[in-house]
Parts: structure tokens; sequence; C-alpha cells
């Protein structure tokens, strides 16, 4: 929109509002719309060209406010179309009309009164061929850029968005005239894959660079593209609009046989290699595996090394997918040449908006956390996902569901909160079946869940120490059990962490049923360094000592009971270690997440590390 708004000097200026580039439309506010100076803009129109570097600093120095972020590319477009408001879309009607061999006259005739421009990439070279040809764009109800969208422009807002509404509609309406009968035409039967085993395997192969999430599609309308006639070839048309490229890449891997899967992204990756040699060797190469699958008998697949953006490449994908189903029934279906799709994944102003999103250091993992909802499993939870990690936050507690709502709120990073009895060994299956059909596996686990009881030896009640037994061991075992077959599936190593207790290695009076409980973890995590060692997987120990804020271990008497039998106040048993310090639950996730970090304690496996203060 070009309105008029006071400067920092309190003068008048003209200005442009435009979407801020990478902008998210979902949640997006005034803030996500960049203010140009349209003097400084309108002034371009004398330059006779600038590359995207010189234009990226000419933009940034006509901004009103430094602060905002990098305006659209299209913003030279937007100010040299003569008319207050204007419109942009990707419309997929309009896009599967123009990703056709269609003539220009074709496109007018199912459209109406557009002005058809050839593709040219996005940037200030399109904006000077719209304004060579700005007579006819002032007659006309809109612009129509081949493989790529639709502007439609008026000094009235509701009369410019009418417009597009108007010129969408008779794209769909000439589709649907054209293309009779079923998009997809069936031709496989659908096969079983076993989904707990295939998509951590996949989530290995794809992992080599960076760690990835999977988003899984198996729904019928994803299963009725996979099992076409046309899906093999609709995996090499390309994304509806090259601003896709970026994220998916030119082409879609079609997967005939899940048993093959290794070997065909192996070939694509080859094959990759070779075309940005060819075509892009100046930039470093992107991760040169697949960004979607579709797989015959299952449905899609999408890898990236976020769970947002996974999302991101399948609602672009499918898109895609119906979009290219449509323009092969339209015409011959075109798309961008290789080189102009690798100019355009390659593109700085493409790169920009990846890298509005910087990725946290644990970006692309998945941790599994047990009694996440309060103490130091909730300050687990909550680190781990600011820093990026996709966790599955499993307690008995029903307070685990708001603690997940809350983690997502303050992190922005999916999470799964499942509340499970950690002894009830199909609940804990259950649950790791959603984090592997959430998110394609696991990486980390943390054994964090445990209970607390004290009692003299002889006045140890069976169901008590059965109890303890449920939740510290044999819980304990379940996730790590379920979790170690998952990481060797996945053949990309991985990591524990259990939370003992100092109670393991200097045991105190009346602990017996803890402590037990406890050294039965202790041993599991020496054996899953044993065996895991080959693969990869390191497993150590957390000892912690006295951690009472927001402990529910603690609560109903036990603090105040083991003070007093120390024949200390509560507060100098807090504080009883050689530093005087209370142990935070912060202290003992700060342990953790070194642990887990390969960059630290990568060649660290089988130890144990005391948190508490040092024992007096």
């Amino acid at each position: 929109m070009k309105t008029e708004e006071l400067d920092h000097a309190g003068r008048t200026v003209s200005v442009l509002r435009v979407k801020g580039s990478g902008s998210d439309l979902l949640t997006i506010t005034e803030k996500g719309f960049t203010g140009m100076r349209m003097e400084d803009l309108l002034a371009a129109r004398k330059i006779g060209s600038l590359d995207d570097i010189a234009m990226m600093e000419y933009l940034n120095k006509s901004k009103i406010d430094p602060s905002e972020p990098a305006p659209s590319v299209e913003t030279f477009l937007h100010a040299f179309i003569p008319f207050k408001f204007v419109d942009h879309t990707h419309a997929d009607s309009v896009v599967a009309l123009t990703n056709t061999d269609l003539k220009d006259e074709t496109l007018k005739k199912h459209l109406g009164n557009v002005v058809v421009f050839p593709y040219i990439q996005p940037g200030f070279k399109l904006a000077k061929a719209i304004l060579e040809r700005i007579e006819e764009v002032r007659k006309a109800e809109g612009i129509v850029l081949r493989k790529h969208g639709l502007f439609t422009y008026s000094n009235d807002a509701k009369d410019s968005y009418n417009k597009h509404i108007e010129i969408v509609t008779r794209a769909e309406k000439a589709i649907s005239e054209t293309t009779k009968g079923a998009l997809f035409t069936p031709k496989y039967k659908e096969s079983h894959i076993e989904t707990a085993e295939f998509l951590p395997k996949l989530r290995g192969i794809v992992s080599g660079i960076s760690r990835k999430v999977l988003e899984v599609n198996t729904s019928d309308s994803a299963l009725e593209i996979a099992d076409s006639e046309e899906a093999e070839e609709l995996c090499k048309y390309g994304p509806t609009t090259t601003d896709m490229l970026i994220r998916t890449k030119h082409d879609f891997l079609y997967v005939p046989e899940t048993a093959r899967i290794s070997e065909l992204v192996e070939d694509y990756r080859q094959k990759y290699a070779k075309e940005h040699s060819e075509y892009a060797s100046s930039y470093p190469m992107h991760d040169p595996n697949p960004s979607v699958f579709v797989i015959r008998g299952f449905g899609i697949v999408t890898q990236a090394t976020s769970k947002r953006s996974a999302k991101i490449i399948m609602d672009d994908a499918v898109h895609s997918l119906i979009v290219g189903a449509k323009s092969r029934k339209l015409g011959k279906h075109e798309f961008v040449t290789r080189q102009e799709a690798f100019a355009m994944e390659y593109w700085p102003f493409q790169e920009a908006k990846l890298r509005k999103h910087l990725p946290g250091k644990f970006q692309g993992s998945v941790t599994i956390v047990t009694g996440a909802a309060a103490g130091i499993g909730l300050e687990a939870f909550r680190t781990l996902s600011m820093y990026g990690s996709h966790v599955i936050a499993i307690d008995i507690d029903p307070g685990i569901s708001d603690a997940g709502k809350e983690v997502f709120e303050e992190s922005g990073v999916e999470n799964l909160a499942v509340r499970a009895d950690l002894s009830n060994e199909d609940q804990i299956k259950e649950a790791m079946g959603l984090a592997v059909s959430k998110f394609g596996g696991v990486d980390f686990v943390f054994n964090n869940a445990g209970i607390l009881k004290t009692a003299p030896i002889d006045l140890i009640d069976a169901s008590e120490m059965d109890l303890m037994y449920r939740v510290n061991a044999r819980g304990t075992f379940l996730i790590t059990r379920e979790a170690f077959r998952i990481m060797k599936m996945q053949e990309m190593g991985g990591a524990f962490v259990f939370n003992i207790t100092k109670n393991l290695t200097n045991p105190g009076a009346e602990m017996a049923m803890y402590g037990t409980t406890k050294a039965f973890a202790a041993q599991l995590s020496r054996y899953v360094a044993k065996e895991g060692g080959k693969y990869r997987v390191r497993s150590n120990i957390i000892n912690p000592d006295k951690v009472f804020r927001g402990s529910k271990i603690w609560e109903g008497g036990v603090l105040e009971s083991r003070a007093k039998a120390k024949g200390q106040t509560v507060e100098q048993y807090k504080t009883q270690n050689l530093l005087g310090v209370e142990v935070l639950p912060s202290h003992v996730v700060g342990v953790m997440m070194a642990l887990l970090d390969d960059s630290v304690f990568g060649a660290t496996t089988d130890s144990m590390i005391p948190v508490d203060g040092g024992i007096k």
C-alpha cells in the first residue's frame, strides 16, 4: 500500500508499505510490512540495471526504519505500478494455467483483461520489464507472470481484491471446463509398509550432513497421488513456483519400492551434485538430499531441519503435485530451465528467507524427556526446545499437556506432550510410535523420571518397593529399550543421559527403595554404553543431590523429614555441600545439555558426573 507517514524528523513523506521478505502471513502484524520511501524507489526508474547485491543495498538504504525487515524482492515492481494498492499471490489455478505452453492469447481468453509476461526472475529486471509496458498495465485488470503468479491493483483496496478474486475464479472455471474426470489415474494397489522401521531408516539416510525431522502425509489424497500413473512424471515437473525451490529443490524423489530407498537417494544426490557443479558452482552446495519423497503404497514424506520447515515443504509439495496434474491436462507442462531453477535456489534473496530462522544448537534433533511436567524434567524440556530440539515430553501428570503448550509458546518449536505410565509397556510403545510418526525417530533420551519414598529397611512395604521399581527401574528400561531400537535403525548415533542420584555412590540411611531402584537404572546405562558404542550411541549418568526447586519427589513432608533426620533446618539441608549452594534444576540440565552435545562430550560414554555442590 502507498500512503503518507511522518518520518523521524516529523516530515510528511510518501511511503510504500510492502510485505517483509519471509514474513509469515499466518501471524503477520503491521510490523511485518516494511516502510519504503517512494521518492527513492521511483528515482530508480532512471537506473538502467541493478544486480542483486546492488538492489539489496539500494532497498536497505530506502527503508523508513532501518530496523524493519528486508522488503519483498518485488518492492520495485509494487512501486512502479501507478496505483495505491497492489495484491500479489501465487494462486494455484493461475499458475496451473501458466505452467504450460498455452499461448498468451489463450491465457487472456481464460483470464480476461490481463497483461501476460514471460517468466522473469523477480527483482529489478522484472520491475523494469513492467515499466516498459506500463501503459498496457494501466488499462488492464492485472498482470500475469508465467510460472509465478498474479498481480492486481487499484486505488481502492476492495476493488483490487475483487479483481484478484475474479481473475482466480476465471482460472478455476477454465480448468474445470478443460480437465474432465479425475486428476490422477489409479495404477498401483496399496502395499503394507512398516512405518516403525521405514521412517527411522529414511531419517537416518537424509541426516548425514545435519539431523532432520520428517513430516508424513499418509492421507487418502496423498496415497491417491503416490499410487497414480502420473506420480513419477509429476515428480520431475518442479514445484508450482520458483519461490519454492529454496525449500523443495526442482525434483521430488519418486520411490516405487521402499527397499531401494538408499540406492534412490544416492542417485538423487549424485545428480544434484552434478547439476550444482554445472549451474551454481560459485556457491557452496546445499544439502543434496531430496526434500520431498513420493512413496508408492505409502504417501508423501518431506524432510527438513525443523518441523516447521518440513510442514512448509509438505504444503508446497502437495500443491505442486496437484497443480502439475492440472497443467498436464491443460497443455504441455512447462517450468523454468535447470539453470534458472538453480539460479533461483541459490539466489541471495531466497537464502535470506531461510536465514530469518537461525538454527538452534540442537535443531533437527528429537529428544525423549521423562518426568517432564515439573522440576528437572520441565527445565530440560524447556531448555532443549529453546535450543531447537523437538521434545517428546512424557509424564503421568495430566499437567504435561499444559506444559507442552507453554513450552511451544516460549520456544516456537513443536513438541509432543504425552501422558503415560512409564511402567506400562503398551503406553510406552505407543509414545515411541508417535515420536516416529510425528518426527521420524529419536536422537536423545533424558531418563529423568523418578519417585522417592524413604523408610528404614525393616519397615519397607513391599507394595511401595514395587511402585518404586516400576517407575525408577522398569519404566526407565522400557523407554531405553524402545529408543535404542530406533537409534539402531537410524544408523546416525545418539545419546542417553540417565538422571540417577548421589545415593548411587554415597548411600544414605532410609533411602534403600530409591537408591536400589536407581542403581538398576545406572547399571542399565552402562549396558547401553557397552552395546551402543558400535552404533555411536553414547550413554552417561548424572548424579545430582538435593534438587528441590519444582520437584515433586520431595513433596508430602519428605524434605522436612530428611532435614529432621540430619538434625538440620530445611535451609541447612538444602545447602549441605562443600560450596554451600542450593543445587538447582538448571545446574543439572546444563550438564545434561553438555553430555548430549557431540561437540563437547562426543568422545565420552559410560561416565558419571556429580551435580551436588561437593559432598562433605
